[in-house]
């Protein structure tokens, strides 16, 4: 139990990491420093523990545009740039009153960030919030630009996770609540001391670039995928479940918090269910997010490719067999990383359509073409999918993935494939 826990956390933490891009290094207080003499690794620290994430982006930023061939540089730059992205997020959902505190708001990764509570939130309507995800996109496809050059195999970048803030509320400082060690409490209800919190160091390599790249496709999938499709109706019925004040036309739902009013909260999650039918509106999105998650597997092997190859030990995120990682309890072993290579592959030819995904209702050895439902996109019925009707367009004869092919990968990692898939990307 003791190891699932961990692993567990370890799991969270990743997905945690996604949202928060990761650390600072502890430089006391909030004052301005002068970066002119400081290295990459301290000008980028200095950013995340002062808050200054987006001012120290445009810096970085300003000098690669000069030294576009220093590597630590263009890591340090697209680093900040990913978190300039989150923060940019965690500022509109802060200034559109987000309840993050919501009881369905932790369902969606979009939404899961943990923004301080708006007193006097601005009203939001859905094309504003579509503006937002569109923004977002094109940040993290920025700072996956910033990364992509990146050639140098020995290119490092240390971080401390003890002292970093996000500055969701927009006011120029690093609060309590905004530092990502008690973020990371709260969203995996761990219980973290701020001793543990100020020992709790990063070094960033080669490998971690692609990680990172890696990341910045898969959510540009999910936001593709998504504004492919109109959820105006979803938004006009539902958006108080998420926000505070939202413009929508019937304000009787957002008189008062959905979750304290019986049966009105079950009511609205019933709705919620049902108006999951998002017609297509932008037919190239689809096709975009396929070319992510292709992207994703790609960067995935690179990736892989160069843990295997580090001979260091140095605060791993992520280890090969031969190194310790920083977070406890989850060792990685050899079968572990071949069965995950495997996994890619498999990946591969899924998406690809030259394997099917087994349909779950009848007796027809017929299976879902994965690919098709990115190239030829319908109205996405959340209902209809879980009833199979929604995917007869897309079921054929064929070679399907096989099931023997799974039951190896769960075993390889102890029934966890899913917690590591979080980690690993």
């Amino acid at each position: 139990m003791l190891a699932y826990q961990r692993f567990r956390n370890a799991g969270l933490l990743a997905l945690t990491l996604l949202l928060i891009a990761l650390g600072a290094t502890i430089y006391p207080g909030n004052a301005q420093v002068s970066t002119t003499s400081l290295t990459v690794e301290e000008r980028v620290n200095i950013a995340l523990a002062q808050a200054q994430v987006e001012v120290g982006a445009t810096q970085l930023a300003a000098a690669l545009s000069v030294q576009i061939e220093d590597d630590e540089l263009r890591f340090g730059t697209g680093f900040l740039q990913f978190a300039n992205a989150v923060e940019n997020l965690g500022q509109s959902w802060y200034q559109y009153g987000l309840r993050s505190q919501g009881a369905l708001t932790g369902i969606f990764p979009i939404l899961r960030l943990p923004v301080p509570d708006n007193p006097t939130p601005t009203p939001m309507n859905n094309a504003q919030a579509r503006q937002v995800l569109e923004q977002f996109e094109a940040d993290i496809l920025l700072a996956e630009a910033t990364l992509a050059p990146i050639a140098d195999n020995t290119v490092k970048l240390g971080v401390n996770l003890g002292q970093a803030y996000l500055d969701f509320d927009a006011d120029s400082e690093g609060s309590d609540p905004e530092a990502l060690w008690r973020i990371y409490g709260d969203l995996t209800w761990t219980q973290i001391t701020e001793a543990q919190a100020a020992n709790f160091r990063i070094t960033l390599d080669a490998g971690d670039v692609q990680w990172l790249r890696g990341y910045c496709h898969l959510l540009a999938a999910l936001l593709d995928f998504y504004l492919a499709h109109d959820d105006s109706m979803l938004f006009d019925h539902t958006a108080h479940l998420f926000f505070q004040n939202p413009e929508i036309p019937y304000p009787f739902l957002r008189e008062r918090p959905p979750e304290e009013v019986f049966p009105d909260a079950f009511l609205d999650a019933i709705a919620l269910v049902h108006l999951i039918n998002l017609p297509v509106i932008d037919r190239d999105r689809p096709a975009a997010a396929l070319g992510h998650l292709q992207q994703v597997t790609a960067l995935s092997r690179q990736t892989w490719d160069l843990y295997r190859q580090e001979t260091d030990d140095d605060h791993e995120w992520i280890p090969n067999p031969n190194q310790t990682g920083v977070i406890p309890g989850v060792p990685v072993t050899p079968e572990m990383i071949d069965q995950w290579l495997a996994f890619l592959d498999e990946a591969d030819t899924i998406l690809a359509g030259d394997r099917l995904l087994p349909f779950w209702r009848g007796t027809e050895p017929v299976g879902l073409n994965l690919q098709r439902i990115f190239t030829e996109p319908e109205t996405f019925d959340a209902v209809r999918w879980a009833q199979g009707t929604a995917a007869v367009s897309y079921l054929e004869t064929g070679t399907l993935t096989n099931p023997d092919f799974w039951w190896q990968l769960m075993a390889a990692f102890d029934g966890r494939f899913l917690f590591f898939a979080l980690w690993f990307n």
